[in-house]
């Protein structure tokens, strides 16, 4: 670290040592602390104007810390202006000068007074990873019970269970419900073609059953006919509702089988729904109902998916693009 003052580099040293070895952090990520808190140490020699050390860095405020943020977002700073990646890699920085302060804290009574109220930069909401149709059509066929052989499925114990997972998926694919939407289902939420639905903030909204969704629903119900209407549809060996813990966990091994993506998660299942729906030319408000998002914008994160796909519908449908 290029600094006038030899009394920091060996904090950094020590703390870096602290992360690796008693907080567990990578030799990558170790490395990155590192550079990070250098970068900041040079930037605040020059911009205070004075060499730091254990007492001006206790003068750090938060003005200052902005000042090394808006340097860093300029382009002459080494990143391309307001990117999300540049963003990212800022809050990372934040991160470690955070980490840093609370170790300067706790062993050189030291306190950087800047860190108290610095809140990290806000990037763009990740675009939902999706799996495509194939992949997706593969995994709801592992997971479905295989078909009825002609002798011995009387001791087939496995096909309820198998019967139970493939609804459950189906549902959060073909609906594009929430697993804990899913796993907070009674039976009584199903009637004729529709599913009701309770929500985020406890809004309830009403969906349309695919017949497809239906039939799994169907075959899970009838293998499982003896439950009363406020018995919960999707229920573990304790008769509770299944946990989220189990069905990742049934997609982490069924993915792994298949060679998936390690995005092929429940979640991602309601990911696809939108994102097929979309691309087979649903409209956005639409999309934003069956979902249950109150706002639009949440919706529309759908649309980067394939930008392809809208440039090339827009040219269809709209009079310039002709």
């Amino acid at each position: 670290m290029k600094s006038a003052t030899p009394e920091l580099p060996p904090l950094v040293g020590k703390f870096c040592a602290y992360v690796a070895q008693e907080r567990g952090y990578s030799p990558h990520t170790t490395a990155a602390y590192g550079r990070d808190l250098a970068a900041m140490f040079t930037f605040w020699e020059e911009h205070l104007g004075t060499p730091l050390n254990k007492t001006t860095l206790a003068n750090v405020q938060a003005e200052d810390i902005q000042a090394y943020l808006a340097h860093k977002l300029r382009p002459t700073g080494g990143f391309v202006a307001h990117t999300g990646a540049a963003k990212t890699s800022l809050n990372r920085q934040l991160s470690a000068l955070r980490s840093f302060g609370k170790w300067l804290h706790s062993t050189q009574r030291v306190v950087i007074p800047g860190l108290k109220n610095m809140r990290g930069l806000k990037t763009p909401a990740p675009v939902p990873k999706a799996l495509n149709e194939a992949q997706t059509f593969d995994l709801l066929a592992a997971i479905a019970p295989p078909p009825v052989r002609q002798t011995g499925d009387e001791n087939d114990t496995d096909r309820p269970t198998q019967a139970r997972n493939l609804a459950l998926l189906m549902l959060l694919y073909g609906v594009g419900l929430r697993i804990s939407e899913a796993l907070n289902l009674n039976r009584a939420a199903i009637a004729g073609d529709t599913l009701r639905v309770l929500g985020k903030g406890n809004k309830e909204r009403i969906v349309p059953l695919p017949l497809a969704v239906k039939s799994a629903l169907n075959h899970w119900l009838a293998a499982n006919n003896s439950l009363p209407p406020e018995a919960p549809l999707f229920p573990g060996r304790n008769g509770k509702p299944l946990t989220a813990r189990s069905i990742q966990k049934l997609l982490q091994n069924t993915r792994t089988a298949l060679g998936l993506p390690a995005h092929a998660t429940p979640h991602a299942l309601r990911h696809s729904f939108a994102t097929h729906l979309l691309h087979g030319g649903a409209d956005l408000r639409t999309v934003q109902e069956l979902l249950g998002h109150a706002q639009l914008a949440t919706t529309q994160r759908y649309l980067a998916h394939d930008m392809k796909h809208l440039l090339e519908s827009h040219a269809k449908a709209h009079p310039l693009g002709k």
